[in-house]
């Protein structure tokens, strides 16, 4: 039987995806944006995923919103005369948009309605946790049956940052300018908030070896408490000069090492041993919690036009 609270969290999803294309103005698509982040993480929840409802929270809704808010407001916004240039033609391209996208989950479904319900490779996958060095199915398929494909992804994490700083006159952002907060209330929000965020993005990463969690979730939260100390005009101890590059590169690097301790070892390339697997395991993660929280918050402290 269908929840009608699944049914008007489906359409409030709907809604919010539409106020944040639509919105007339942009801090209020910015704004449905982040009500929409919130939405599907309470979706990803009720499908019975919590790794992505984390994920969604604090990456793709508290992170990705961060960016969007620092843009919407950090550069002036044009009248709605110059933004209506071309505004049918967007119109049309978005109704094929949603018209392709409404027959390719059509088909599918179908297709997924065919397919039995007991995949031979779901089934492999989910009888080789046993045998994995972290008892998290998630945990496990990252960072074991496939940690060559999450190597490649924190290299493309590391090489867009280093990129987007090269792109700046001081790549090291050596001159911050940072913001002068005088408000009690939101430094003493601060205060309190910022020691139970670093509490929660050590236990997120810790836990994603037997629960919900990892290093994306944790490298989120840590981001997240930057960013809070940068806006308040307490975060002096901000990774910046000869220690940025070092500081998003830690991850990448000590992946690498993992897979080349690995090869010299004897062993497949990223095979971790049964006995010492989980320690490299909680490393690597860490390594990575550290660089992708430095390197999230290090793009956003970079785009800020008043930074130098």
């Amino acid at each position: 039987m269908i929840d009608v609270f699944d049914v008007l969290l489906g359409i409030a999803v709907l809604l919010g995806a539409a106020a944040a294309l639509y919105g007339s103005r942009r801090i209020v698509g910015v704004m449905s944006f982040l009500v929409l982040g919130l939405l599907l993480t309470v979706l990803w929840a009720r499908l019975g995923a919590p790794d992505i409802a984390i994920a969604e929270a604090a990456i793709a809704s508290g992170v990705t919103g961060a960016f969007l808010l620092a843009a919407a407001t950090g550069h002036p916004e044009t009248s709605y005369e110059e933004g209506n240039v071309g505004r049918r033609t967007l119109t049309v391209l978005e109704a094929a948009v949603g018209v392709s996208a409404v027959v390719l989950v059509g088909v599918a479904a179908v297709s997924a309605a065919r397919i039995a319900p007991s995949d031979p490779l779901e089934v492999q996958a989910s009888a080789s946790v046993a045998d994995a060095v972290v008892g998290h199915p998630i945990t496990a398929v990252l960072l074991d049956f496939r940690a060559y494909d999450t190597l490649l992804e924190i290299a493309v994490l590391a090489a867009a940052v280093i990129a987007a700083l090269a792109l700046l006159c001081d790549s090291g952002m050596k001159r911050v300018v940072w913001v002068t907060e005088t408000r009690p209330v939101v430094l003493g929000f601060v205060k309190l908030i910022a020691p139970v965020v670093v509490m929660l993005a050590g236990w997120l990463l810790v836990a994603g070896s037997t629960q919900p969690g990892g290093a994306f979730q944790a490298g989120a939260m840590l981001t997240g408490v930057l960013l809070l100390l940068y806006l308040s005009g307490r975060a002096r101890t901000m990774v910046t000069g000869k220690w940025l590059v070092p500081g998003a590169l830690i991850g990448l690097a000590v992946f690498v090492a993992a897979g080349v301790g690995t090869f010299a070892a004897g062993r497949a390339w990223l095979d971790v041993a049964d006995g010492w697997g989980g320690v490299v395991v909680l490393l690597i993660e860490a390594a990575l919690a550290v660089s992708i929280g430095v390197g999230l918050a290090a793009l956003f402290i970079a785009g800020n036009p008043e930074r130098a």
